[in-house]
């Protein structure tokens, strides 16, 4: 900011601007001016054009350095608000601030960390000299930490409940969207360090859990469980990103977590919810970033982060993000992991009214595969240590597994109008795998020998998934509008081929005593081969009308889908797997398609701007068309209904809010795995229902917490699944015994869980130090839906201090260096996290140790 235009015109406006107001402005006490409630509808546009409506409508004189402002964009205000409610929410996120002149009626924005200037005896203000950076993206206003919006870093704890998630495509806050909407910011990944997104979700966030029921959710592909229904579908800036593997957070700014049935906005999904990845974004202000982490187990981490524009005038930006990640052996004997991945973002913006994101990602993970967990004993886990490999690594070792994935897609949105936009977004994924796995087939708990089963394969995958949205606000009458209209498409384009079933060249292990074999596997030719194909379409729309001066708020929608599903089978090749279907072999091809319509009817009742209450029902149309048993039809796609109901808040001036909601969930024609096999059966009718607590943001400046509950009891109304007979003593997976679940709980889904973050920032002369610590508790789970034998409950804590040099102590071209540690699981308890049968049972990591270096420029 220059600061003699500054100084004058803050001296200005501090000294008298309302003197310029007319005698009937004058007359008005500031506070009545200020606390006097409006009504505002001032669209998403650019921050200049924003501020000026606000100022004209409320006769206030506004001064600011235009350059602050240059490529801001507001939000968007629509509703009833104080002057200074309507100016917190304009302003949030973009790193400025503001000062009302005693008078009231004039107004000076300015940068948050510089609203730090002493009043002078005359009533005017002395600013110190900054530098001027237009785009702050991500900083809380008020935020202690110096430097704070440095590549969209610093973030806080808060999510502003006055702005639109991603994930809901519409431009409704979420303080009156009618569902439970969570956002894990950049700074709780970064103070927590989570290399991935289930390390960043999974204990912190109400009702997520690993997954398990899912047929290859706890195997190979990362997935959730989330209100006790599993799910291994992920969106990346709203678009499904189908199986993949090791899925980081390097290029992230949030990941938001929208639970519920989904399915009325994103198509054919599990209705417990679904985990969006939201991608960084260039910034038009050089940034770059180089961190290096350090850990237990021989982790080495390196990522690099560059932003910035790319011409004079800013209407060409990057940023590139990379990650090099290396395990030279994890906690379990064995298994080691190398991930490299780059991704590469190119911005067009010539004008306010329009945006173009260019993205491509590449990924190649190569990893000694530990799908293969403990053996249940009697009621619990076998008594193993939890460094003990149930695998044979003869093939495992020798013959790794690895993933190589490549992503182009593009997003741009058009500003119509002030109030219409227009959003596409396309993704083409290309994934290859070389999956090598050696799964327990029995288990004789006396003697403790294992055999196996061997799942050798290659997977190739091609999936192009696309949108299409048009947003708008009108009224009618006393009725606001927000309309959203969209069409979606997926594809998918599977084919695997691979060699599975008891193998004599494999042999067997005695896990109590366990003499490995490193050589002798030879890789044999495929004895199965299954297609896949999934293709789908959907309309979808919505109004969310609000009334009673914005107090009452209606949602209306309705998604109409057309689905076709096809997959084969076939020991002997792709093309007789791709041919005729044969009823009697199971072998060949078949079809399926399924046409749905499924309504959403929200209602949400905002008292004071500050708190709300709302009720939502939705239907939705499930993708569960898997294998079944050779023989038998494909499975019908799942279908689901929730009622969900709940509250909304803010606390201390927006720092602090929180979420209360309650929820009941019935899904029909869930798949369950049949062990032993690549097949599945349908379990019947689930019904999950509960109520889950979170709570994020700041207390003050110095605390910060994130905290969570749920209460999820996830049942079984009606379903038989296909068990062992084995006999006694042995456990196996081949199959045979039908078995009665009715009334069993769903596997790995506690009945209670919760947890609390707590940060402390220090400042004064400690000024740079942060630490923190939070406690994830998890109850007793079912560990298969047999309800055969559970998984105990667990007290995990895990702890972090870190320190941020001053910016006078470092060199000028230095922003910020932060050096940290991080300690999970603190007192080393042992505890299971999940199990997908009784032969896969899952331990957690003991105590871990991880420091991590990091300079920005």
């Amino acid at each position: 900011m220059g600061s003699a235009i500054a100084a004058v015109a803050l001296s200005a406006f501090m000294t008298g601007a309302g003197s310029a107001g007319s005698p009937a402005e004058a007359a008005i006490a500031p506070e009545e001016r200020t606390g006097t409630v409006k009504t505002y509808d001032i669209p998403p546009s650019p921050m200049t054009g924003a501020l000026n409506a606000l100022a004209d409508q409320n006769g206030l004189h506004l001064s600011y350095d235009a350059r602050m402002t240059r490529g801001l964009r507001a939000r968007g205000l629509s509703g009833h608000y104080s002057v200074r409610d309507a100016l917190e929410k304009l302003l949030a996120g973009t790193g400025l601030t503001y000062r009302l002149s005693p008078s009231g009626n004039a107004v000076a924005i300015m940068l948050a960390q510089n609203d730090t200037g002493t009043q002078t005896d005359a009533g005017g203000v002395t600013l110190p000299t900054v530098e001027v950076e237009a785009n702050k993206e991500g900083e809380a206003p008020g935020s202690s930490q110096s430097g704070a919006g440095l590549g969209g870093r610093f973030t806080g704890y808060t999510v502003d409940l006055n702005t639109p998630a991603v994930s809901t495509k519409d431009n409704i806050p979420i303080l009156q969207t009618p569902a439970n909407i969570q956002v894990v910011p950049r700074e709780v990944m970064d103070n927590q360090q989570d290399i991935s997104v289930r390390d960043a979700i999974v204990g912190y966030v109400s009702s997520v859990q690993p997954p398990g029921t899912t047929p290859d959710s706890n195997n190979f592909y990362d997935g959730f469980s989330i209100r006790g229904i599993d799910n291994v579908n992920i969106y990346r800036d709203d678009l499904r990103v189908w199986e993949i593997t090791g899925i980081e957070t390097a290029n992230l700014q949030s990941i938001e977590i929208l639970k519920g049935p989904a399915a009325f906005l994103f198509g054919r999904m599990e209705p417990g919810g679904i985990v969006n990845l939201v991608v960084k974004r260039p910034l038009d202000v050089p940034y770059y970033s180089v961190q290096e982490q350090t850990g237990s187990w021989g982790l080495t981490r390196t990522t690099v982060d560059a932003t910035g524009p790319m011409t004079d005038d800013k209407d060409w930006l990057y940023r590139i993000n990379l990650d090099y990640t290396h395990n030279d052996n994890a906690f379990t004997d064995f298994v080691t992991n190398q991930n490299a991945f780059i991704g590469p973002t190119i911005t067009y913006h010539p004008i306010e009214q329009f945006r173009f994101n260019l993205d491509a990602e590449y990924q190649n993970t190569i990893f000694v595969d530990n799908a293969n967990g403990f053996p249940a004993l009697g009621t619990g886990p076998a008594p193993l240590p939890i460094t003990r490999y149930v695998s044979q690594p003869e093939v495992t070792v020798n013959y790794p597994n690895r993933q190589e994935r490549e992503l182009a897609g593009y997003d741009w949105t058009f500003d119509i109008s002030p109030n219409w936009s227009l959003t596409n977004r396309f993704a083409y994924n290309n994934i290859d795998y070389r999956q090598r796995e050696t799964l327990t087939n029995t288990f004789d708990e006396y003697t403790g020998f294992a055999t196996f089963n061997l799942w050798d394969a290659y997977v190739d995958a091609q999936t192009i998934a696309s949108n299409l949205d048009l947003k708008g606000k009108f009224d009618t009458g006393p009725f606001n509008h927000a309309m959203l209209l969209g069409t979606d498409y997926w594809y998918l384009d599977k084919n695997i081929e691979a060699n599975f079933g008891s193998n004599p060249t494999v042999p067997g292990l005695n896990i109590y005593a366990p003499a490995y074999s490193l050589g002798g596997y030879v890789p044999l030719p495929p004895n199965s081969f299954y297609p896949w194909r999934e293709n789908w379409e959907g309309v979808y729309g919505q109004d969310m009308i609000s009334f009673a001066d914005d107090h009452l708020h209606l949602l209306l929608g309705g998604r109409y889908d057309w689905a076709e599903f096809g997959a084969g089978y076939s020991p002997n090749s792709n093309f007789e797997a791709t041919g005729p279907y044969n009823s009697t072999t199971g072998i060949g091809f078949q079809n399926s398609n399924a046409r749905a319509f499924s309504p959403r009817l929200g209602a949400v009742v905002q008292p004071v701007p500050w708190l709300s209450f709302y009720g939502d029902f939705t239907r939705s149309l499930g993708v569960s068309n898997v294998l079944a048993v050779p023989g038998q039809p494909l499975l019908p796609p799942q279908e689901a209904t929730q009622y969900e109901g709940g509250a909304k808040a803010e606390f201390f001036d927006k720092r602090l809010t929180a979420t209360l909601a309650f929820y009941d969930i019935t899904q029909t024609n869930v798949p369950q795995a049949v062990a032993g096999t690549t097949f599945s059966t349908a379990v019947g009718l689930i019904e999950s229902k509960g109520a889950e607590f979170d709570i994020a943001g700041r207390i003050d400046q110095n605390w910060s917490l994130i905290g969570s509950y749920a209460f999820d009891d996830a049942r079984i109304l009606s379903g038989t699944a296909i068990g062992d007979n084995c006999g006694d003593g042995i456990l196996c997976a081949n199959y045979g015994v039908t078995v009665n679940e009715a009334g069993n709980q769903v596997q790995n889904v506690p009945l209670n869980s919760g947890s609390v973050w707590v940060k402390y920032d220090a400042l004064g002369d400690f000024q740079g130090l942060s630490v923190g610590g939070g406690v994830v508790v998890v109850g007793k789970r079912q560990g298969d839906n047999q309800n055969d034998f559970q998984l105990s409950p667990y007290a995990r804590v895990d702890t972090m201090i870190l320190y941020r040099l001053q910016p006078g102590v470092l060199p000028p071209w230095v922003k910020n260096l932060t050096a940290q540690l991080n300690v999970k699981n603190l007192f080393n308890t042992p505890y299971y996290q999940s199990s997908s049968t009784n032969l896969n049972i899952f331990p957690g990591a003991p105590r871990t140790f991880l420091v991590s270096l990091r300079a920005e420029f």
